[in-house]
């Protein structure tokens, strides 16, 4: 039909990395210049000393001492160069090694559905469970709550909104939800 635009929004897919997503990723590599990141891409991410910290890095540093191997960190994709070479930095806000806590994988589609519109759903999980929670744009949320069922509530809640994603009233379910379990 000619001048209808239709918005089609996947329900399903792996992620692909955009210029200014924060993204959750693991540690996996130190070299000589920086770290090499798993974000659940094809291929590992970089983060480089300039970027890694606000503080200057200097070259003949023992990196382990900034981020070892399995270190959880939040990052900010700072460039996609070509197919295979993603720049992350951590100099913004919220950008930080990940301490304790639990990370779990969701679609990255259903990403925008975990956090609500302006941060309702994700803020309403927080608040209700007593949780600090992060979601990064490739799929991977960390939680991190002082009671382990609280915790584990929080978790079962991101669950239930990824496989009810495409449901009408997914605030009220997951608020009634929250409710029913604490």
């Amino acid at each position: 039909v000619a001048g209808r635009l239709i918005k089609l929004i996947p329900l399903t897919g792996r992620y692909i990395p955009k210029r200014e997503d924060v993204v959750i990723g693991k540690i996996v590599d130190i070299g000589l210049h920086g770290w090499r990141v798993d974000i659940g891409w094809a291929y590992e991410a970089n983060l480089g000393m300039k970027e890694a910290s606000s503080e200057f890095i200097r070259k003949e540093s023992d990196l382990t001492q900034y981020y070892n191997y399995n270190d959880i960190i939040m990052a900010q994709v700072l460039f996609v160069t070509g197919s295979k070479i993603v720049d992350l930095g951590m100099r913004g806000p919220g950008l930080r090694k990940l301490y304790g806590g639990r990370i779990i994988q969701i679609t990255p589609a259903k990403v925008p559905r975990v956090i609500g519109k302006q941060g309702s759903m994700i803020t309403m999980i927080k608040e209700k469970t007593d949780c600090k929670i992060m979601v990064g744009q490739n799929g991977r949320v960390w939680i991190s709550g002082a009671d382990p069922k609280k915790e584990l509530v929080a978790v079962n809640a991101i669950k239930k909104i990824e496989e009810e994603s495409t449901a009408d009233g997914l605030t009220d379910v997951i608020k009634a939800f929250l409710e029913k379990q604490i």
